[in-house]
């Protein structure tokens, strides 16, 4: 039985991984990860082959395969923090008000994640609106290494800081976004799922301490027609 103890002596650690700080508790963060289990997310599947998202050693990651895991509370308005790290040929993206139905990069909006280090910054590198606005510079970090992200969603307002810069600062009522890929930036959902990527290529990515503050909770989303429900 001598595994028991050292089980025990793990756990903490494995906990601290996704804790919050004692700033954070103060100023109403609470965790949408807790290292050990997909609480508080499901999966949306986009594929028939679709990989599942697991939990591994306090990290979060998935099988290859298209899908995407989507909060299951709705946000009008948040800030969230997480940490990631590519590997080889990574892609996946952080969704913002995404709708349930259709593509979440386009219902609401997609920050990109790839294993792009020293790439030059454009409207589909890390940091990203995807397809609408390239972030003031590429800040990822090296295949391996973990990435700090902070996106504050208020109002008509996103803001993404990377590594510690600010990478996007963004009006979506600005008339410049009216271009965007697939739909203006004007004309997205006022509300909806954070969610995570999950790509059939690559190198999954790997996430950790992901939490959020609430600043305005959004309504349910009509439930999908039989045919659609593929979560």
């Amino acid at each position: 039985m001598r595994w028991l103890p050292l089980f025990l002596m793990m756990l903490p650690a494995l906990d601290a991984r996704n804790a919050l700080t004692r700033r954070e508790h103060k100023e109403g963060f609470h965790l949408l990860f807790n290292g050990r289990s997909l609480a508080n997310f499901h999966t949306v599947r986009q594929r028939d082959d679709a990989g599942h998202w697991i939990v591994r050693k306090g990290i979060l990651t998935w099988d290859k395969g298209g899908s995407w895991l989507a909060t299951d509370e709705t946000y009008y308005d948040f800030v969230l923090r997480l940490e990631y790290r590519t590997g080889q040929k990574s892609n996946s993206g952080i969704f913002l008000r995404a709708a349930p139905q259709g593509n979440p990069a386009f219902s609401g909006m997609e920050l990109q994640i790839l294993s792009d280090h020293g790439a030059p910054a454009e409207p589909h590198s890390t940091g990203a609106l995807y397809g609408a606005i390239a972030p003031a510079k590429n800040a990822a970090r090296r295949d391996g290494e973990w990435n700090k992200v902070e996106v504050a969603v208020t109002g008509r307002k996103v803001a993404a800081t990377w590594n510690g810069e600010k990478v996007i600062d963004a009006d979506l009522d600005d008339p410049a976004h009216q271009n965007a890929q697939e739909r203006p930036l004007a004309a997205r959902a006022p509300h909806g799922h954070v969610g995570l990527q999950a790509y059939s290529t690559g190198d999954p990515v790997e996430f950790r301490r992901i939490r959020i503050r609430v600043l305005k909770t959004g309504p349910k989303f009509p439930p999908l027609k039989p045919e659609d429900d593929k979560n």
